[in-house]
């Protein structure tokens, strides 16, 4: 309990500490997911025909993929954008805009392919996506604290004032455990997700739109 106590004061401190940082990164994702599927309509548009042979008869996308499939898929993304940030945070931002601009294209696609299907979509969305997305965003977060570490601890290893390697990693170490108690945190949300995007989504977007 002592551990997990622990785990929580850090959770909530990392979290409250780069608030700002995060509320960004989710801005950013909103207006790419809105932007993308706002201004995708006429391209979507002339590539409907084309697409018209495709299941149409839920928008998960994932549907008959097992939870512990999407959790692996999601992880190992995870941790690629993570680990990729270590170049100045631009992997970070670009995983995020990827996955908004993504997920916009296929809200618009929907929307034209299928009745109702702009609502099914966003439906589905919602009981996954709430873990889901919120670690997207979390661990594009951590990423670019990784990199603000990487640039800390040089700089303060360069510094007259800080005196060999572990003076420095001792003064910058904070955002370091504090991104990764961030990512630490995103793997359990994407742990509660995955059953539920494999066998909860679709059948309560189905419940409220209709098949």
């Amino acid at each position: 309990m002592n551990i997990l106590k622990k785990f929580i004061d850090l959770l909530v401190e990392s979290l409250s500490d780069n608030r700002k940082l995060i509320i960004v990164m989710a801005v950013l994702f909103v207006v790419c997911f809105i932007g993308a599927w706002i201004f995708s309509s006429d391209s979507v548009s002339s590539s409907v025909d084309q697409i018209q042979n495709m299941s149409a008869s839920s928008p998960g996308m994932d549907q008959g993929t097992g939870p512990v499939e999407l959790f692996i898929n999601n992880e190992v993304g995870g941790i690629l954008t993570y680990v990729g940030s270590i170049f100045f945070g631009i992997f970070a931002v670009v995983s995020l805009v990827y996955n908004g601009v993504n997920l916009g294209l296929f809200g618009q696609l929907f929307s034209q392919l299928i009745p109702n299907g702009g609502i099914r979509y966003i439906v589905y969305l919602i009981p996954h996506g709430i873990f889901e997305l919120s670690a997207t965003i979390l661990q594009s977060a951590a990423g670019i604290m990784l990199f603000l570490f990487i640039w800390r601890f040089a700089r303060a290893l360069l510094s007259s004032e800080i005196h060999g390697v572990s003076e420095a990693f001792e003064k910058t170490k904070k955002v370091l455990i504090q991104s990764l108690i961030i990512m630490i945190f995103s793997t359990i949300l994407l742990l509660i997700a995955a059953p539920i995007e494999a066998y909860i989504s679709v059948p309560f977007s189905d419940l409220l739109v209709g098949t």
